[in-house]
């Protein structure tokens, strides 16, 4: 299993262009439609007795050339990163552009949609930009932060040590057997994702109930098994 849990060190904040760069890629687009405008301008109204020197014609029509290239490839690494989200857990923040408000998404990439040079991913069946992905979490991680969370939140139901008796323990006993199942089945990964508060607490439910008479971690049955 894969000890990475978030990509680059805990999360990917550049994953998409900020909204300077945006900007830059829209400014970039205008000016290779200026500069064929003003090329077919200076061919349309070169003076025939002195028309244009043709090394200088090939030198700007090489420059048009580097400069479509340029952001083709751009267009390719964009589309290349996006697919390789696919799959991925990714957490999204959106700007609401009339009240300011950042709303924040957590879901997995099911595709990716291209449309001329706009490049989006599809999270929660919405489709986002790539500067508003934000962070991008392996399939380990993904996995660790859901069983966990699912765990505690099942742990958070019981009614706390301090009110478990004799006369009440039998109530919850197969509910922490459950917990105390999944929790030994964790790998050493993802019992990271628990607080040690919450490691504790299960161990400490299986030492109280076991005065009590009572085995919830499967030992006894596992024994006889044997």
């Amino acid at each position: 299993m894969s000890s990475a849990a978030i990509v680059n060190d805990g999360n990917i904040a550049n994953l998409g262009s900020s909204a300077a760069e945006k900007n830059n890629k829209k400014a970039d687009s205008v000016d290779k439609e200026q500069f064929l405008n003003l090329l077919v301008t200076e061919l349309k109204y070169q003076d025939p007795l002195q028309p244009m020197d043709n090394t200088q014609y090939v030198s700007q029509l090489a420059t048009f050339s580097e400069l479509e290239q340029m952001q083709n490839v751009a267009k390719t690494s964009e589309v290349s990163r996006a697919t390789s989200m696919v799959g991925s857990l990714v957490r999204v923040e959106t700007t609401n552009e009339t009240t300011g408000a950042v709303t924040e998404v957590t879901g997995k990439v099911d595709y990716v949609s291209v449309s001329g040079t706009n490049v989006k991913v599809s999270v929660n069946d919405t489709l986002y930009e790539l500067s508003e992905v934000k962070e991008v979490y392996d399939a380990d991680y993904a996995d660790a932060v859901a069983l966990s969370g699912e765990w505690a939140t099942a742990f958070g139901k019981l009614p706390g040590i301090n009110n478990i008796t004799a006369a009440n323990a039998s109530q919850y006993a197969d509910q922490l057997k459950a917990l105390y199942s999944a929790y030994t089945g964790m790998s050493a990964y993802q019992k990271t994702f628990l607080s040690a508060d919450l490691q504790n607490g299960i161990l400490a439910y299986a030492e109280l109930y076991k005065e009590y008479g009572i085995d919830i971690t499967g030992a006894s049955s596992a024994a006889a098994d044997s």
